[in-house]
């Protein structure tokens, strides 16, 4: 099984960083790739709501939290992750094609810049909407 390939996603608020990822996966997914994605944010929020038992199962100590019901399964991690760890447990849960990461700041992974913020280390492109362009090279580097 072959590790999927990551790309990071990163740009100012209101750049279209999740538009795009969207119609990536979208696109993608027509042509049978299976695609995973991430967020990564600075800011202390969290996906559990207070109050619920998942809250109270972590409020009680647990560091790892599971939510199984007739629509989805969710895994609650409560701990911090580097992307590293990330792709490793996305690598436990199935095979993926791709994984987008809106958000990345590493210099591990090769990165798509959506305006004119500085450049982080290993950006590949600037995206300026050359949608076509972009799926050639997220393809290209999967080969």
């Amino acid at each position: 099984m072959k590790n999927p390939t990551a790309f990071g996603f990163y740009g100012e608020s209101g750049t279209g960083k999740t538009s795009l990822i969207i119609k990536l996966v979208r696109k993608l997914r027509e042509e049978g790739y299976k695609i995973a994605t991430v967020k990564i944010t600075d800011k202390k929020i969290g996906v559990d709501a207070k109050g619920k038992d998942t809250w109270k199962y972590s409020k009680g100590g647990s560091e790892l939290v599971v939510l199984s019901s007739p629509v989805e399964t969710d895994f609650i991690i409560k701990q911090s992750k580097d992307i590293d760890k990330i792709l490793q447990h996305i690598n436990n849960f199935g095979s993926y094609d791709f994984v987008f990461i809106e958000g990345a700041k590493g210099k591990e992974n090769p990165k798509i810049r959506l305006g004119d913020m500085p450049e982080r280390e290993n950006t590949i492109m600037t995206y300026k909407g050359d949608f076509d362009g972009l799926i050639k090279l997220i393809k290209k580097r999967r080969m």
